[in-house]
């Protein structure tokens, strides 16, 4: 196993890359067969074990396959990949850079097309992460699910045993939990409350981004963003969340969480492991309470997306490379705590949670013009951090006295909306 760690110092990157570009050139022949030497660029720098063991079980299925070099570039791994694609070496197998998003028409220009997005939606989760023009230009490789996660022991103590899937059954199980447990009902995670947009397609449909712009509209009850901002408040004025939130910070709620202290915090799957192995209680992950269509929602997100580069070599190993990442045998979605995208091997589990849910992405694929319109939209009004805002209501809830009332204050942003919207048109 090759491995070199990069991204420390994007410009000493980008001299030492273009001139491992002026060698690819040398070696133009395409190779047809699953053989050879494969780069993989990663933005995980934690992973050393886990690609250890990927790499010799895809030499095991490939034996022609000869050698893994490994090039994690863990900080600002945008920035870093971005530096070295204006060469054409940046790995055979790499992880997409996200800023892409707001440029989708050059996925083409940088990496292979996987197929078309009519027919990988077949066959896969979530194929809009990298597409344009009906193409698709990279795969997760990994789905996790955005929740609540919380304490089975402490439900149970309270004597619950049917999770909430309203904000009003949520209320009423934290006044329970509260008063039959003594355990902080629900952590707010006030320095990380924009983790919360995640949550805004599950509350109002993946299209709610158009909607609030064409309806000129955000703040009536019901409406996604209000819809959080009603269940922080009512969770802070009941005195059901910490008593401090400011200075509790993450690590130290899901230690609390894992020894039944906190009942529930908001976050996304790839933490109940690390929460588990820290508690003698069974730790679980739920849906929003929220219905849509009369189901709650499961709210998948990909914190990585992974594809080939345009001007590999090494084409056909690559693609059999990218096919076995994002498969559970590689233990990549298992170490991530999370499912593989590729539809036929999901488990027993997590084929019964997506029955049994709305499949949500916590991040859908938008019309560019309205993405544009909501962003201005949103920062016009003060609202393009919801960090801002849910504090503000957290604030609001525990500090009335201090503060204008929760109904003047979402009056006020439904008022900018408005206005803002109208200037959009």
């Amino acid at each position: 196993m090759k491995k070199i760690y990069l991204g420390l110092a994007v410009t000493a990157a980008t001299f030492f890359l273009a001139a491992c570009g002026s060698t690819n050139k040398e070696a133009a022949k395409q190779n047809d067969k699953v053989s050879g030497e494969l780069t993989v660029v990663t933005n995980r720098t934690d992973a050393d074990k886990l690609y250890a063991q990927m790499e010799k079980d895809f030499k095991k299925k490939y034996p022609e396959i000869t050698a893994i070099k490994w090039e994690s570039a863990g900080t600002d791994y945008d920035q870093y990949i971005a530096n070295r694609m204006n060469t054409k070496d940046y790995g055979d197998v790499v992880f997409v850079p996200f800023s892409m998003a707001g440029k989708p028409q050059d996925y083409s220009k940088y990496f292979e097309a996987l197929g078309t997005t009519k027919a990988m939606e077949k066959d896969y989760l979530d194929v809009t992460e990298a597409d344009y023009d009906g193409k698709v230009y990279g795969l997760p490789t990994v789905l996790n699910s955005l929740g609540l996660v919380y304490n089975e022991a402490v439900f149970k103590k309270a004597g619950i045993d049917k999770l909430p899937q309203s904000t009003e059954e949520l209320i009423a199980d934290a006044k329970i939990i509260k008063e039959k447990t003594g355990a902080i009902a629900f952590y707010t995670n006030y320095q990380r409350l924009a983790v919360w947009a995640g949550a805004l397609s599950s509350y109002g449909g993946e299209n709610f981004k158009k909607e609030m712009v064409t309806n000129k509209s955000a703040f009536k009850k019901g409406q996604p963003m209000r819809a959080v901002m009603d269940m922080i408040y009512e969770l802070a004025k009941a005195g059901l969340i910490e008593k401090d939130p400011v200075t509790l910070e993450t690590q130290q709620a899901q230690q609390q969480l894992a020894d039944g202290k906190i009942a529930m915090l908001m976050s996304g799957s790839q933490d109940v492991a690390p929460i588990q192995k820290l508690s003698k209680d069974t730790i679980n992950i739920m849906p929003f309470p929220h219905l849509l269509a009369g189901k709650t929602s499961l709210a998948l997100g990909a914190p990585s997306v992974i594809g080939i580069n345009k001007n590999s070599n090494n084409k056909v190993a690559a693609k059999a490379f990218l096919d076995f990442f994002i498969d559970p045998a590689s233990g990549h979605a298992k170490d991530m705590g999370g499912m593989t995208p590729v539809k036929a091997k999901l488990d027993a589990s997590e084929q019964k949670a997506i029955k049994e849910n709305n499949v949500i992405l916590t991040a859908p694929a938008t019309d560019p013009a309205i993405e544009a319109k909501y962003s201005a939209i949103a920062n016009e009004v003060g609202v393009g951090r919801l960090t801002d805002v849910l504090q503000k209501t957290v604030n609001i809830a525990l500090y009335p006295d201090q503060n204008e009332s929760y109904q003047e204050y979402v009056a006020s942003l439904e008022k900018k909306w408005e206005a803002a919207a109208k200037a959009h048109e």
